[in-house]
């Protein structure tokens, strides 16, 4: 990926993971599914190198 798209993965993964908690906190489950499924799918492999799965699981734990 090129290094001018670098802050723009960032951002979009960012904003995901705050609406992420967002959700999580608020316990809606239409924002949480769509989340959860941006952090699985092959667009934030590409964003990423960061596991979504393993994300998924520690945002969880720090909404408990």
């Amino acid at each position: 990926m090129s290094e001018g798209y670098v802050p723009l993965s960032a951002a979009i993964i960012e904003r995901a993971l705050l609406d992420y908690k967002q959700a999580l906190s608020e316990k809606d489950e239409g924002t949480i599914r769509e989340c959860e499924r941006f952090l699985r799918s092959q667009w934030f492999a590409f964003l990423s190198d960061l596991d979504g799965e393993k994300l998924i699981v520690m945002m969880k734990e720090e909404a408990a």
